[in-house]
């Protein structure tokens, strides 16, 4: 009489050997298919294994890798790297609700972000990475798009890559995603003076040395625009041309360099350098000179003790404001400084098991200051409510890797007369 279950475990053996060599990664399964666990087990123990071992690989060649981070990008934003062949599918999403603990303010709640990364690994050296995002339930952006080819002889020291991209400025703008992150909101520092996201067209190179302890890029891409209409001088937000039909006849340079010092220790750098983009409505012309700025960017980030700390310092800086202030508001107080200039601190603890749990539950500080007036020229008077501050206290809880619920408490202080306000937020972030 035939023994249908040994039949059965051996087209289920056939099956996961075709399949395995289409992948490079493995669950823990696949190691107890070669051990003395697997051998002992019973008919159905065994068929039990290579049935959820056989889903994890078909799961795989669907949707892409592992999550972790790779060539600088966020954990999900890295499953294409991490994957043999075909197509990746990851994302992320945020959610909150911000409460001011005083004065007359509207309360908001916000579907704030849905993201779907669809990457295509076409062989071992050519790759295709996409975001797609949605922001406030109801607008819709192309956060990059980008083509890398890695050749093999170069043996990751060298890659090239092409497309809208992300720019390789301070911790961030990469490094997005809301579990990689404390706080409800991204550093404010990483939001109006590097105005997280960054992304415009363009080429460029990458890779890691040393032993992959220094990583660096340097892409070539198309310059920030000129705001043009009413803008004031607190923030560079507006200066992103984002990739969609901006004007071109000015480029930039961005360059950056991570040193893993040790696992426990980085040390970053990265600037910007390019003339800003006429735009159409302003009196400056393409034949005109422009406004410039330069960047810098300098950050140290890492773990003492089980205490997790991060350290980050940028400015801008302006050449010819006055010719991009002409093209602005008229107010002397609310133009561009020559120097914006910003820092922020933040420390955190895992006190998860301290509390007789293994979720990752981590009290955090974060201290921010921001002058948008640090200096100014003739064409501008220096205005004390652009020197800002952010203090924030809040925990962040992961239950899973890939879920993260924030809570926190800012205070913001300025010069203004309404300028001291505490806002409670609560959020919740995910990644997949």
């Amino acid at each position: 009489m035939i023994d249908f279950k040994k039949v059965r475990v051996l087209l289920l053996v056939v099956f996961a050997l075709l399949v395995v060599p289409c992948s490079n990664s493995f669950s823990k399964e696949s190691a107890d298919l070669n051990s003395s666990s697997f051998s002992s087990a019973s008919t159905d123990e065994k068929i039990s294994i290579l049935a959820e071992e056989i889903e994890t690989l078909r799961n795989q060649e669907l949707y892409g890798g592992e999550i972790g981070s790779v060539k600088g990008f966020g954990p999900a934003a890295s499953k294409v790297y991490n994957t043999s062949r075909g197509l990746a599918i990851g994302g992320y999403g945020e959610i909150y609700n911000k409460s001011y603990l005083a004065g007359d303010n509207y309360d908001k709640s916000d579907a704030y972000r849905g993201v779907i990364y669809i990457g295509y690994k076409f062989d071992d050296e050519w790759s295709l990475n996409t975001e797609l995002e949605f922001e406030h339930v109801k607008e819709s952006y192309l956060e990059f798009a980008y083509i890398d080819y890695d050749p093999k002889k170069f043996d990751g020291k060298l890659g090239f890559r092409a497309g809208l991209l992300l720019l390789p400025m301070g911790i961030v703008n990469e490094m997005h995603e809301p579990t990689t992150f404390h706080g409800v909101f991204r550093p404010w520092v990483e939001n109006k003076l590097i105005p997280t996201t960054s992304r415009e067209n363009g080429i460029g190179i990458y890779g890691s040395l040393m032993d992959d302890k220094v990583e660096y890029k340097w892409y070539y891409v198309n310059s920030w625009q000129n705001p043009a209409a009413a803008k004031k001088g607190a923030g560079m937000r507006d200066f992103r041309g984002k990739g969609g039909e901006t004007v071109s006849n000015e480029f930039a340079n961005v360059a950056h360099i991570l040193v893993h010092l040790n696992e426990y220790a980085d040390v970053g750098f990265s600037i910007y350098d390019g003339e800003i983009n006429p735009k159409s409505g302003t009196s400056v012309t393409v034949n005109d000179s422009n406004s410039s700025v330069r960047m810098l960017t300098g950050w140290v980030k890492g773990e003492i003790s089980s205490y997790e700390y991060t350290f980050l310092y940028h400015e801008n800086r302006f050449s010819s404001v006055s010719r991009l202030n002409s093209t602005l508001t008229s107010n002397l107080h609310e133009k561009f400084g020559t120097k914006q200039k910003g820092y922020y601190y933040s420390v955190a603890k895992d006190v998860g098991s301290m509390i007789g749990t293994d979720w990752y539950v981590a009290p955090f500080y974060r201290y921010e200051n921001l002058n948008f007036h640090d200096e100014v020229d003739s064409s501008a008077f220096t205005n004390s409510d652009y020197d800002t501050q952010y203090y924030t206290f809040g925990l962040t809880v992961k239950p899973i890797y890939n879920v993260a619920l924030k809570m926190d408490v800012t205070r913001y202080t300025d010069k203004a007369e309404n300028g001291d306000s505490r806002i409670l937020s609560l959020g919740l972030g995910y990644i997949f």
